[in-house]
């Protein structure tokens, strides 16, 4: 059986491996947030889920977007869940006008668990509409996340790396943050993000989102 220590090296590799692929862009940084709600309804092995996010740029002084997403997903296996969902969005580019994007949203994601370290891979598929312009897009969105529970206490820090392509590499993202579990029905996930685009200035994001779980 693995040890945490090896699992945890494991994973902090890959996201390490991912950054190095990453392109490096000599451009200006900027700074945004990102905030969001989200509540969520479990079952045995099923469960349904509504979020609400609004996200900012310009160095927190203009709205980037907004979306709503309610989707639900089943728990396949014990280390194997999926989810499909429908996203609304609102996106609002400097000096252009205001884009609409309906996006359907396919996921799979994979943990391996061992004492308090849990290490998961997620695969998502986007396909996104946008009824007024340059019309449809695939996007793979590739993540693996490591997080470590403690016992006794509320804090769950984690790492985070998130690869985009649409056949080439269109961005990704770097977390470093901390879910706050109160108790069985409440948590806050606190994290700071270094967000790479291709051909775009590298942002960096604090986020802040609250879970309900019923």
């Amino acid at each position: 059986m693995m040890k945490v220590h090896h699992i945890f090296k494991t994973a902090l590799v890959i996201i390490l491996a991912v950054a190095f692929r990453t392109p490096v862009q000599a451009q200006n940084s900027d700074a945004g947030s990102w905030l969001s709600l989200q509540a969520t309804k479990r079952w045995e092995k099923a469960y349904s889920m509504v979020r609400a996010e609004h996200r900012s740029n310009d160095s927190f002084g203009r709205t980037e977007c907004w979306f709503l997403m309610a989707g639900g997903g089943y728990r396949i296996l014990p280390w194997l869940s999926t989810d499909l969902s429908y996203e609304f969005w609102q996106i609002y580019p400097a000096g252009a006008d205001v884009m609409t994007y309906h996006k359907i949203v396919l996921c799979a994601t994979g943990t391996l668990r061992r004492e308090g370290l849990s290490v998961a891979l997620r695969e998502k598929l986007e396909y996104a509409l946008n009824p007024k312009g340059p019309g449809t897009a695939f996007t793979l969105r590739s993540r693996i996340r490591a997080q470590y529970t403690f016992e006794k206490s509320a804090f769950r820090p984690y790492i985070m790396a998130e690869l985009f392509t649409q056949d080439i590499w269109v961005r990704s993202l770097y977390y470093a943050g901390t879910d706050i579990v109160f108790d069985r029905h409440n948590a806050l996930d606190i994290f700071y993000m270094y967000h790479v685009p291709k051909g775009a200035p590298s942002v960096h994001t604090l986020g802040v989102g609250y879970y309900f779980t019923f």
